[in-house]
């Protein structure tokens, strides 16, 4: 799995987990544009920058330590090619 799928799958899951409906919802809570949650989400930003994922991991209540502390980011399962 490429980084920027592992991304839209952990943005996913912790929507879900969160009880976050759509992407309007998370733009909210993340302070962000909703254009740019839909462009990570649809994989238009193929590698969104620190800052917004640095805003991305705040709208779930969380730090970026955490957000990437997930089983998609290791090593073993991101391939970029």
């Amino acid at each position: 799995m490429t980084l920027s799928k592992a991304i839209i799958t952990r943005i996913n899951n912790l929507m879900k987990i969160k009880n976050i409906e759509n992407p309007y919802q998370l733009a909210l809570k993340c302070g962000l544009d909703e254009s740019v949650i839909r462009s990570v989400l649809s994989g238009r930003t193929v590698h969104p920058n620190v800052h917004t994922m640095f805003f991305i991991a705040v709208g779930f209540d969380m730090t970026l330590s955490e957000f990437y502390n997930d089983k998609l980011f290791d090593i073993d399962n991101i391939d970029e090619n």
